[in-house]
């Protein structure tokens, strides 16, 4: 398992200043976001959460986990990020980069003590999609400009695109941890918290 996990951290490490840029572009972005909103100089969006999601009962908590973490991980990881950067590699720099400018703009409104319980869940799942974007960067550079992403190696487009899909499906392991937990994290603060 342990060995598993190292294989898949190896594709990550290949790839270290890419997944730092990604990083500073997602938590810059939400910082940019929380500022333009603190500013004033834009009026703030805001998220009407219907009452039924802050009055769960136990017995939904495991339907709660379930829905966030499959929309998460397939709707806002893969379609919206991974699979765009399959299409076009800098899409996913502009998905990941709006993304955290609107959750900068919606913490706006959160008292301290409400940000911090809300701040392991916005770590986790930025992760989460920072990794998926690292996936998507990928997939569309293999296809387009194959010694970018394997330098060294003498590839056609078919097999750096093959190369791709398996590095991607290591990095997405660790994608689907980091939603996981973020999910958990985030309906325990749902439950507990609001």
């Amino acid at each position: 398992m342990w060995s598993f996990l190292r294989g898949c951290s190896a594709v990550v490490s290949k790839r270290a200043l890419l997944f730092v840029v990604l990083n500073w572009l997602f938590f810059g972005s939400l910082l940019v976001g929380a500022f333009v909103a603190e500013s004033g100089a834009v009026r703030a969006f805001r998220w009407s959460v219907g009452a039924e999601v802050f009055s769960l009962k136990s017995s939904n908590v495991v339907l709660l986990v379930v829905s966030i973490f499959f929309f998460n991980l397939v709707v806002s990881g893969f379609v919206l990020v991974t699979l765009t950067g399959l299409a076009l590699f800098v899409l996913p720099f502009g998905f990941l980069s709006v993304r955290a400018f609107l959750w900068g703009r919606l913490l706006e409104g959160l008292s301290t003590p409400l940000f911090l319980a809300a701040l392991p869940t916005l770590i986790l799942e930025g992760e989460g999609y920072v990794m998926a974007s690292l996936a998507g960067i990928i997939l569309g550079l293999s296809w387009l400009k194959p010694r970018w992403m394997y330098k060294g190696e003498e590839l056609s487009r078919s097999r750096a695109v093959k190369m791709a899909f398996q590095d991607s499906a290591r990095i997405y392991v660790w994608v689907g941890v980091l939603l996981l937990m973020g999910t958990i994290v985030e309906a325990m603060t749902l439950i507990f918290i609001f």
